[in-house]
């Protein structure tokens, strides 16, 4: 496959989301993919299938980068480890082969079914990377873009628990787009990249958050007031303000402390500041020092949170070096 490739989105989208069809008595073209002699072939069901259910044991090592449009979505799919790295890139050509010659997958899935359908609407361009694959998909017809978005979700979904979904959930067509997200393999809380507004604070409740946690002060948004959209929406609010670069110690020890404490009480936050920059420190904190996360990979991980001010990185490390040693 050339360095960019244009595929049809179904064939992606069973990048990692079709281990459960090869169960379903309904899909006689995935009986039909076993039993033949190609049955190990690169794109017959059997090869997706295993390469599908390496990515799902894997799947704590696998970040992915969200961003909804109008009339498109952008993933980075990616990881750190290149034998994992290469399984996402291998798998998508896998994906691309069988939706060439028709083979789909997931045809009980009513949104997979869809989208098998109205596959000639999208347009996908997709880009290998040095960790994964970039996609940007896009759609001139609204109804496929619900389909899309429904199958962006379920699949970010997949890369939080590591489990194979059932029945992709749809998309309603009231529901506010979501803001740019950070999705990390392994952990339910999630990653805002923008302001949520107060729509999108109450999808995020929606969808199984309890907990936000916000790094902006009130005055930097004076004309939203998050604590009270938080509280419509049945969210718990947690203020953290600072301005970056100025980070101090207790800063990402309060940060640490408010994802530790949700978590002790079995509820996922949500965390955001204006551009995701001033999550990162308290992040890659709490992901090395209280779950055993390698460093570079949770830094790595900040880097997608667009962890970018001056001297960030270096005060997190030093943070790090400090609090791993006990000096004060």
């Amino acid at each position: 496959m050339s360095p960019r490739t244009f595929l049809t989105l179904a064939g992606f989208s069973a990048l990692l989301a079709c281990a459960s069809c090869a169960t379903r008595s309904q899909d006689a073209a995935a009986t039909r993919d076993q039993a033949g002699p190609d049955h190990a072939a690169p794109g017959s069901l059997a090869y997706d299938q295993l390469v599908w259910h390496e990515l799902l044991d894997q799947h704590a090592k696998i970040r992915r980068v969200v961003r909804h449009s109008p009339t498109a979505i952008e993933t980075l799919t990616e990881s750190d480890d290149p034998a994992v790295a290469a399984k996402i890139i291998d798998h998508a050509k896998a994906m691309h082969a069988r939706m060439s010659s028709g083979k789909r997958v997931r045809a009980w899935d009513p949104v997979f079914v869809d989208l098998f359908n109205n596959h000639k609407l999208v347009r996908i361009d997709l880009t290998p990377t040095d960790k994964g694959v970039k996609i940007v998909e896009t759609s001139d017809d609204p109804a496929t873009l619900l389909l899309m978005r429904a199958h962006s979700r379920g699949v970010s979904d997949m890369i939080r628990t590591g489990s194979a979904a059932g029945a992709t959930p749809p998309f309603a067509a009231q529901t506010p787009l979501p803001p740019p997200e950070v999705i990390i393999g392994g952990t339910p809380h999630r990653i805002f990249l923008a302001q949520p507004d107060a729509a999108q604070l109450a999808a995020i409740k929606a969808e199984g958050s309890d907990v936000v946690i916000n790094f902006r002060a009130p005055s930097e948004h004076p004309e939203f007031n998050e604590a009270d959209a938080a509280k419509a929406a049945g969210l718990d609010y947690c203020n953290l303000p600072y301005k970056a670069p100025d980070l101090s110690d207790e800063q990402i020890d309060a940060a640490r402390k408010a994802i530790l404490d949700a978590e002790k009480a079995g509820h996922a936050v949500a965390l955001h500041c204006r551009t995701g920059n001033r999550v990162g420190p308290g992040w890659v904190a709490y992901r090395v020092l209280d779950k055993g996360v390698p460093v570079e990979q949770a830094m790595n991980e900040a880097k997608a949170m667009q962890m970018v001010a001056p001297g960030m990185e270096s005060k997190t490390r030093a943070y790090l070096s400090r609090r791993a040693s006990g000096t004060p």
